[in-house]
């Protein structure tokens, strides 16, 4: 296979139904999986947990990237893991049949994914959806207003991309409309932790060329609610993508929905960029409930400050890191976040 002239190695662009547009040196090439795969995938699928009773916290949620990490290391060279699907940002080797068609022979590992849980999940059934796999960044769109920001679904966002051990860019976009002084308190909150947050606003080109420049040469999803603009945005920074754009429901304030799916696109000035559907509900997919803390960034300087070694950062006695919210040096509302997450009421 190595010295066949007819395979290609290629990115897939987007992908639905079992029919894959991937990009190679030779173009785009439809694809479909070869029957191996095809089985594997169905394989895959079938050993999924699915019980009788509702999944404990601690089984629900696959492991964190660092016990991924150690699993991978331990594995032999030569058992190469399939994904439970083909996802959008998966290098593939495929065998090209003819000018516009090939078969993808096999999946590349990943060096990186963004996961969420899928909403098609129940109690009987977790179903992992990956959002964008060998990214290296995510840029995360919030609008100012119209739809107004909820923060606390940022906060989940920005939880999943720490776990992921992923850069995290917070887009705050149409800043042309008139907003209230949260937003900008909220903005001045996540700079001093650490997270860049850019302002822009397609109506103004506000922003534009600053996410240009962070946007070279990464390969990145844009994500966020519906409604904020994402697809707006990237239209602006690269015109000749001409992704569709909705407007908002005046009825109930929420997005319209756009974009079906992610879509990868080649950017002029280097990298890739994916827009992702918009999210109205966001659960996590990998996130222990004992790892949880150290998602958040401002938690990690207390974490071994307990008077407890296993201290959930609840109600015990003794919590360093409840003093330090307390003291006001961890923001309240920024820990209401994590106490949510924790007991599973956004999770």
């Amino acid at each position: 296979m190595i010295n066949d002239p007819a395979i290609l190695t290629g990115i897939v662009l987007s992908g639905t139904h079992g029919i894959y547009d991937v990009h190679t040196d030779n173009g785009i090439l439809r694809c479909t999986l070869r029957g191996k795969l095809r089985k594997a995938f169905a394989r895959t699928q079938s050993a999924k947990s699915i019980s009788k009773t509702r999944p404990r916290p601690d089984t629900l949620y696959a492991t964190s990237s660092y016990q991924r990490r150690e699993r991978i290391e331990k594995r032999d060279s030569s058992e190469t893991p399939v994904p439970p699907r083909l996802s959008v940002g998966d290098y593939v080797k495929l065998r090209q049949l003819d000018n516009s068609n090939g078969l993808i022979e096999e999946i590349l590992p990943r060096q990186s994914e963004l996961t969420r849980k899928d909403t098609a999940s129940t109690a009987r059934k977790s179903i992992q959806q990956t959002m964008l796999a060998n990214l290296d960044q995510v840029v995360i769109v919030f609008a100012t207003a119209e739809p107004e920001p909820h923060f606390g679904l940022l906060d989940r966002y920005l939880t999943i991309c720490e776990a992921a051990e992923l850069k995290a860019l917070i887009c705050l976009n149409k800043v042309d409309l008139p907003h209230g002084v949260s937003v900008e308190e909220a903005a001045q909150l996540y700079t001093s932790l650490g997270y860049t947050v850019i302002w822009s606003s397609t109506q103004t080109n506000e922003g534009i060329e600053t996410l240009r420049l962070l946007l070279k040469d990464h390969t990145s999803l844009f994500t966020g609610p519906s409604g904020v603009g994402k697809s707006s945005l990237v239209n602006a920074l690269e015109p000749g993508m001409a992704i569709r754009t909705g407007l908002v429901s005046s009825a109930t304030g929420k997005g319209r929905h756009t974009t079906t799916g992610s879509q990868l696109y080649p950017l002029s000035t280097g990298g890739w960029l994916a827009d992702s559907a918009g999210i109205r509900a966001l659960v996590a997919w990998d996130i222990p409930a004992e790892e949880l803390a150290a998602c958040f960034t401002e938690f990690r300087p207390y974490l071994d400050e307990c008077e407890y070694s296993d201290c959930a950062h609840i109600d015990e006695e003794g919590c360093a890191i409840i003093q330090a919210v307390t003291d006001g040096v961890i923001s309240e509302r920024r820990y209401k976040s994590y106490v949510r997450m924790y007991t599973e009421e956004e999770r």
